[in-house]
């Protein structure tokens, strides 16, 4: 009875330190992707890629530790929350394997990106707003866990705007949202942790 209570506590903890570090990685990518677009200095790509990889990685993660809360409130939609987060992670890894070989072994991603590259993008964030928009519902059922769940919405408020900019305009104007909407979604996962914390 101890050790399924110690792993059910654990279990909470890592959801909230998981949406903690996707806050404050987010947070800084915002603060890099400004620094790299105003400031003089030629700074490369990687300074902020690899915090925003980080980010999406543990929020991603993060919402796959919500599967035990979400699953006893909605488990239809848990687990397809849960089978879409996997998936956006799966396209998460190949498009950071591809950002990484392009810069170590490359010249980099500069100007317009490849058409593989810009489908795992797409790909990824379609993935994570059906994720994000099926655990969001899930906690909306229960009037208690409400909070969590319209957190939830935000990034995916985000990420539809970047994809409807992307479809109406460009892929690169989509993507150059990010100067806005990483900084939004930083802020909600730090909620989304601090709402979590306070239930522990």
């Amino acid at each position: 009875m101890m050790n399924t209570h110690n792993t059910a506590h654990c279990a909470t903890r890592w959801d909230t330190r998981l949406f903690l570090i996707a806050g404050c990685c987010m947070l800084i990518n915002t603060v890099c992707l400004w620094m790299r677009h105003f400031s003089g200095y030629q700074m490369s790509l990687l300074w902020a890629a690899v915090p925003a990889i980080i980010a999406l990685g543990s929020c991603t993660l993060g919402v796959l530790k919500l599967y035990p809360r979400a699953v006893s409130q909605a488990r239809k939609l848990a687990i397809s929350g849960a089978c879409f987060a996997v998936m956006s992670l799966t396209s998460l890894v190949l498009a950071s394997m591809w950002i990484f070989v392009l810069s170590v072994f490359g010249d980099g991603i500069s100007g317009r990106p490849s058409t593989g590259f810009a489908v795992l993008i797409g790909a990824f964030m379609v993935f994570m707003m059906i994720s994000f928009a099926f655990n969001s519902v899930s906690f909306l059922v229960e009037r208690t866990t409400r909070n969590i769940g319209l957190l939830l919405l935000v990034p995916v408020s985000c990420w539809a705007l970047m994809l409807i900019v992307a479809l109406l305009k460009s892929f690169e104007a989509g993507l150059s949202l990010d100067f806005y909407t990483n900084g939004v979604m930083g802020v909600a996962f730090l909620l989304v942790a601090f709402v979590l914390k306070k239930r522990q």
